[in-house]
């Protein structure tokens, strides 16, 4: 079931709420790898960084369209709609809210790399900030925010990394994120009887038994989702500028030819 096409004045409202990724796309996509590896030895990362900058920018994007239908389903369903028609504004502001928040992670993911590369961070370095110190697998964007907040803090990423970290809005989203994808996705109000993982029995000193119907409390209401996932991609996209800032930085103080 699609929506309805909004009009330019409810378009240029949504506008007025996302963030402009437009500008870093451009300036990623700027960035050649197949010019820029001339001006560094073979081996070297940093050429590499420019595809992962990409990657991130690209991913942005994606972003920022979720976000903007999760915008347009909540004013189709709720304000244009007659009579308005909340449980379809829940499961698709639901829907598009859940694709951003992944891709939020995601483009983490692929600035983490984009780090390791531009700063040709070697694997050993960052082994000892694995867990257990040895090669297990995580969340790579955690490894390098620790490894750099611990190893060269005054940096101008590691600021911008800790700048992210500290919001709220963030830390959330990735939690949401973590929960969506290892574990039950949270329980979101108005998207009928929903049921924790855990057994329902009750047992007490005088009362063995079940509570029937009515399922558990919900965790998030969907204006609460957006009132973090929106929040958190406006301060990634504050993260992105500063890490593709330093790359032009580095790129612009190398000669042409380094070899």
């Amino acid at each position: 079931m699609s929506r309805e096409k909004i009009d330019n004045e409810t378009a240029a409202r949504i506008e007025e709420q996302l963030p402009n990724v437009n500008d870093l796309r451009t300036q990623a996509l700027g960035f050649r790898p197949e010019t820029i590896c001339l001006s560094f030895p073979a081996k070297s990362t940093i050429p590499i960084a420019a595809v992962c900058l990409q990657d991130v920018t690209s991913t942005l994007q994606e972003v920022r369209y979720a976000l903007m239908e999760v915008f347009a389903h909540l004013i189709c369903y709720r304000e244009k709609a007659k009579p308005s028609n909340e449980p379809l504004a829940v499961f698709f502001g639901r829907f598009f809210i859940d694709d951003a928040a992944l891709r939020l992670y995601a483009a983490g993911e692929h600035l983490a790399e984009a780090i390791i590369a531009m700063l040709e961070i070697a694997k050993e370095d960052l082994n000892p900030f694995r867990k257990g110190g040895g090669e297990s697998v995580g969340s790579t964007q955690r490894l390098v925010g620790k490894f750099l907040l611990k190893t060269k803090p005054d940096h101008e990423i590691s600021k911008a990394i800790q700048q992210l970290i500290d919001t709220e809005e963030w830390s959330t989203t990735i939690n949401y994120r973590n929960a969506w994808v290892h574990s039950k996705p949270p329980i979101v109000k108005g998207l009928g009887v929903q049921y924790e993982r855990r057994n329902r029995l009750v047992v007490t000193d005088t009362y063995v038994g079940v509570n029937v119907g009515g399922g558990d409390e919900p965790e998030y209401s969907i204006d609460k989702l957006l009132g973090y996932v929106l929040p958190a991609t406006f301060a990634f996209v504050k993260t992105t500028d500063v890490v593709i800032g330093c790359y032009d930085g580095l790129l612009k103080a190398i000669p042409e030819q380094r070899f």
